[in-house]
């Protein structure tokens, strides 16, 4: 879902080689330009002063255009506004709010929401209740649009007797294509 411009990879760059003021400027214009990671990353820095003086006004501001982007419909935003609802980062703790963000990025296609969505369902976490029905609906979605984490789940889900079946191997497989480290360590230690 991330997929990151050159110039914000650069102004990441900048910040790790200790140029913070020339990520900052780098990070902004991202953000000016409807990155919804930059508006985040560009709070941050204008809240904790990194590469300038605090600014607690600015930091506002590009928290606001993130939520912004958000309600425009950027699943990306919907995801990252409700994550910081729900964990408190930079926003305050909201439970009702996150889960209304999470609810909207899940329903617009983001796997990411689906998955979480889902496994809140599954487990009655953050005042959802335990549904299985709505947490087989919507682990189904993010499967089907082939989220890493879910296809590793249903992997580990269709082992028989601790051993893994072809299918499994086949959606661990491409679960590690997608980056999930856990999948690779499982799919080898099958393969071996």
């Amino acid at each position: 879902m991330k997929n990151h411009s050159a110039r914000f990879i650069a102004a990441m760059q900048a910040y790790d080689i200790g140029k913070p003021e020339d990520a900052l400027r780098l990070m902004e214009e991202c953000a000016e330009s409807g990155e919804p990671a930059a508006c985040f990353m560009t709070a941050l820095w204008y809240h904790d002063g990194e590469g300038v003086p605090q600014d607690l006004e600015r930091s506002a501001r590009w928290l606001a255009r993130h939520e912004e982007l958000a309600e425009q419909g950027s699943l990306e935003a919907q995801w990252d506004v409700g994550q910081n609802y729900r964990f408190a980062n930079l926003l305050p703790l909201d439970i009702e709010r996150a889960n209304y963000w999470l609810e909207r990025a899940a329903a617009g296609g983001c796997g990411e929401a689906q998955h979480h969505l889902a496994w809140y369902y599954e487990t009655g976490q953050y005042a959802y209740p335990v549904d299985p029905i709505e947490a087989a609906n919507w682990y189904r979605r993010a499967f089907e649009q082939g989220h890493p984490e879910t296809l590793y789940l249903y992997a580990t889900r269709i082992l028989r007797d601790g051993q893994a079946t072809e299918e499994a191997i086949g959606l661990l497989r491409q679960a590690a294509e997608k980056g999930l480290k856990q999948a690779e360590y499982l799919m080898r230690s099958y393969m071996h």
